[in-house]
C-alpha cells in the first residue's frame, strides 16, 4: 500500500553523519528538517539521510518520490544523489523544487544516473529558492523500483548551471547526431565518443541556461537519400554508440521519454516533428506539429490523433512511446492518447528537429528559415 511518510531530521545529526561533499562541488550542503516519501518497503526515507550507503529507501513505480523539506525557503543550486546499485544499473528520475510543496518546478527534466558508480552524482540546475527538494523516479534499466542510498540538497554555485557541450546536458552515450550540413544526399553525422565533445552552432548547441539543448533544421539543409526533409536529429544506438539499435516490437518493452518544446516552425509550411520510432523501412508513428496542432501520426496517416489544438511556441511538455507485444502506446504529459496495434523489426528512436518542409513548399529558401526544438531529456529504455 503507498503511503505518505515523514520523517523529523535533527539537523546537528545530519551534518554529523553525511558523507563528505564531492571535491568537485563548491556548493555546501544545506540541512534538511524532514523526509518524507509516498511510499516505502520497509527501507525508509531516513534512510537516504543516515550517512551510509549500505541503507536505502525504496519505492516502487512510476512518480514515486522522496521529498526533502529545508524547514525555510533556502537557495538551492543543485542535488546529490547515491543510487542503490548504481554501477550495475541506471535509474531514470527528475528533480523538482517548490517554495510550499504544492506548486512544482522541474529543476532537473527527466533523465537517467550514469549507472557507473554507488557514489553520489551532483546534478546541477539553476540557482533558485525553495524550501522542497523531490525526487521522482521512473524506475531503472532492470525493474521498476526506485532506490536512493543517500541524497543531498546543495546551496547555490553562482551559476546558472555549467556546460560546453550538448551532452554536458543530455546523457548522449547510445546517440548519433544527423545534421542538416555536408555533401547532398549525405549529411554530417557525429557519432560516439566524437559526439561527447561535439557541438555546432546553430544546429545543435547547449540552450536555455544549460538546461536543454536547441536541434535546428532549415528548409534549404541536406537531407538523406531516403527523405526530402532536413533534420537535426538524434538515431538511437547501442555498445556506447558503437551500434545501430535494431529491436522488435513484439519482444521485450522499449520506452522513449522526450521533456521538450517546438519553439519555431518554417514559414509557408509550418510542420515539424520532435520525436518518432522508426522501423526498418519508414516511421512508425511520431509527435508531429503542423501550427497549432499536434498530432500522434499512424504511418502514413499523418492525423492519426489530435492531441492538442492550442499548442503555443515554447510550450514544453513530455512525449512518450511505449512499445510492447505488438502495440504502441503514445502519452502526452503522461495521458495515454493512442494505442496502435503494429509488429515491426528493426526499431530505434529518433529525437529533435526533423523540419518537414523544403525550399519546395517554405520560403524563403535560406537557412533562416528553420524549425527548431529544445530538448530538456531524452530517455530510452528496454527491458
Amino acid at each position: 500500500m503507498r503511503r505518505t511518510v515523514i520523517i523529523a531530521m535533527p539537523i546537528a545529526l545530519l551534518v554529523a553523519t553525511l558523507i563528505g561533499v564531492p571535491a568537485a562541488h563548491a556548493a555546501s550542503t544545506l540541512p534538511v528538517a524532514a523526509v518524507t516519501a509516498s511510499g516505502h518497503d520497509g527501507n525508509v526515507p531516513a534512510n537516504a539521510l543516515d550517512g551510509s550507503l549500505s541503507t536505502r529507501w525504496s519505492a516502487e513505480g512510476d512518480g514515486s518520490w522522496i521529498r526533502f523539506d529545508l524547514g525555510s525557503s533556502m537557495q538551492v543550486g543543485s542535488v546529490g544523489v547515491a543510487w542503490h546499485q548504481g554501477d550495475t544499473r541506471r535509474s531514470t528520475f527528475q528533480v523538482q523544487t517548490s517554495t510550499d510543496a504544492s506548486s512544482w518546478t522541474t529543476a532537473v527534466s527527466q533523465r537517467e544516473s550514469s549507472g557507473t558508480t554507488l557514489q553520489l552524482e551532483t546534478y546541477d540546475f539553476s540557482d533558485r529558492a525553495a524550501r522542497y527538494v523531490r525526487i521522482l523516479g521512473y524506475g531503472n534499466t532492470t525493474n521498476d523500483w526506485n532506490s536512493v542510498t543517500e541524497a543531498r540538497v546543495y546551496g547555490p554555485d553562482g551559476g546558472s548551471g555549467t556546460c560546453t557541450v550538448p551532452a554536458d546536458v543530455l546523457n548522449l552515450t547510445n546517440w548519433k547526431i544527423t545534421l542538416p550540413s555536408g555533401p547532398s544526399e549525405s549529411p554530417t553525422e557525429v557519432k560516439q565518443p566524437a559526439l561527447d565533445a561535439f557541438q555546432v552552432s546553430p544546429w545543435f548547441v547547449t540552450a536555455d541556461s544549460c538546461r536543454a539543448v536547441q536541434f535546428r533544421a532549415p528548409v534549404n539543409g541536406v537531407t538523406t537519400s531516403g527523405s526530402s526533409y532536413p533534420r537535426s536529429e538524434l538515431r538511437e544506438m547501442t555498445n556506447n554508440g558503437a551500434s545501430n539499435a535494431n529491436w522488435s516490437s513484439t519482444s521485450g518493452t522499449h520506452t522513449l521519454v522526450v521533456d521538450g518544446s517546438f519553439t519555431v516552425l518554417p514559414a509557408g509550411k509550418p510542420h515539424a516533428v520532435i520525436a518518432q520510432i522508426h522501423d526498418g523501412d519508414d516511421d512508425v508513428t511520431v509527435f508531429r506539429l503542423e501550427g497549432s496542432n499536434l498530432y500522434v501520426t499512424n504511418g502514413d496517416t499523418t492525423h492519426h490523433k489530435l492531441v492538442t489544438s492550442t499548442y503555443q511556441l515554447g510550450t514544453r511538455f513530455q512525449a512518450k512511446f511505449v512499445v510492447s507485444g505488438g502495440q504502441v502506446r503514445a502519452y502526452y504529459n503522461n495521458t495515454l492518447q493512442t494505442t496502435i496495434n503494429r509488429s515491426f523489426s528493426g526499431a530505434y528512436f529518433k529525437a529533435g528537429a526533423y523540419t518537414q518542409a523544403n525550399c519546395t513548399n517554405s520560403s524563403p529558401c535560406s537557412s533562416n528559415n528553420y524549425s527548431q526544438t529544445l530538448l530538456y531529456s531524452v530517455t530510452a529504455t528496454h527491458s
